[in-house]
């Protein structure tokens, strides 16, 4: 389990391949960076791909100060950075990652080759953000369980995977420090980078879910067409694409970052 410390916090992560350009995988918000276990492995032939848990998830340091999207992009600089990882990176962002992905490429657009956004929230409006903040709030009040009806119990229904793999990841998911778990919302309920779309000009695949209660398709086809020359696709998954859909979301990738 490597560990390494990185804009004053300690981060877990994986770095598998050997050689190879970098890709960079995003967990979703509440998710660690064992959501990408079925499809991390099937890209490392040829590529190097790194993965980690956010700010406050998984086994990273687990934080007492409310965090922005900006500071989870100058976590991943100091990653990148601290793994001597050199560009230019395939950055590849599920749901509220999004905006970290958006946001790193426009900071840094000499570095990204590309982006993969599987049901991408962008950030929300002002009408919207009450009800992250009070999301929020009850995790920290009541503690994870308590924030599953208005959470997991939507984006993952656990008819969209085997028992195995839907226990596992309730399991992490009620396992986040509700704290860490609240910053994230907040920091979400803060953020909107949809003005950045139409000035993303590397190629960008954008990937929905054709059972996603969440996300709709038809939100994710819009961000894509805001997105000069993007590429969308439908497959049959759930909002957490990687762990619902797994075969299905590396065959596109493989497609899309070998091309």
């Amino acid at each position: 389990m490597p560990f390494t410390s990185a804009n004053g916090i300690s981060f877990h992560y994986k770095l598998a391949g050997r050689s190879g350009p970098v890709i960079v995988l995003l967990h979703e918000m509440g998710g660690t960076l064992h959501g990408w276990d079925a499809v991390a492995p099937g890209l490392s032939e040829g590529f190097r791909v790194l993965r980690y848990d956010q700010r406050g998830a998984g086994l990273t340091e687990k934080v007492r100060l409310p965090f922005s999207n900006e500071t989870a992009v100058e976590d991943l600089e100091g990653l990148l950075a601290k793994l001597e990882l050199a560009p230019p990176y395939r950055v590849v962002a599920v749901a509220a990652a999004s905006t970290q992905a958006l946001l790193f490429r426009e900071c840094h657009p000499d570095r990204v080759a590309s982006l993969v956004l599987c049901n991408p929230a962008l950030g929300v409006d002002p009408s919207r953000a009450g009800q992250l903040n009070e999301r929020a709030d009850l995790a920290e009040r009541e503690g994870m369980r308590a924030v599953l009806s208005v959470t997991l119990d939507k984006s993952f229904p656990p008819e969209l995977a085997d028992r195995e793999t839907y226990e596992m990841y309730r399991g992490r998911y009620l396992a986040n420090d509700p704290v860490g778990f609240a910053f994230a919302n907040r920091m979400l309920a803060r953020t909107n980078v949809a003005d950045m779309l139409p000035r993303i000009h590397c190629p960008t695949l954008v990937v929905a879910g054709r059972r996603d209660t969440v996300r709709p398709p038809a939100a994710s086809e819009a961000i894509a067409g805001k997105i000069p020359g993007a590429r969308f696709e439908l497959i049959d998954a759930g909002h957490f694409m990687p762990t619902t859909a797994p075969a299905a979301l590396l065959a596109l990738l493989e497609d899309f970052l070998r091309a």
